[in-house]
């Protein structure tokens, strides 16, 4: 393993989400790493989350904190899930995508 990748993993919360961001997407003439590298790579050491990037042009620039807010979300609704379970609570998770709607609907007129 990469001394980079074991000295984060051995140094910080065993919970934790690594992701790999191959930035420069655009610059495709100019590769050094393949897309099959970099997936092989992020299978081969159990990483979160591998996406290509343009921060020139803004190619997955959205998309990539899209997909890291999710993995995040979900993790922290297994962890409230569990944690409640342990106390003996029952928990309820809104869908907030009912709740956007339910608020648009309150706002107009029909």
């Amino acid at each position: 393993m990469d001394l980079w990748l074991k000295d984060l993993k051995s140094n910080s919360n065993p919970d934790i989400k690594i992701f790999l961001i191959g930035n420069k997407s655009d610059l495709e003439d100019e590769r050094v790493v393949s897309r099959e590298e970099a997936e092989q790579f992020k299978n081969d050491y159990d990483l979160d989350l591998f996406m290509e990037t343009s921060a020139k042009n803004g190619i997955n620039s959205t998309e990539l904190f899209t997909e890291a807010a999710k993995l995040l979300f979900n993790d922290y609704s297994k962890y409230k899930i569990t944690r409640s379970a342990k106390k003996g609570e029952i928990l309820k998770i809104e869908d907030s995508d009912n709740n956007n709607n339910n608020k648009q609907r309150k706002k107009g007129c029909c």
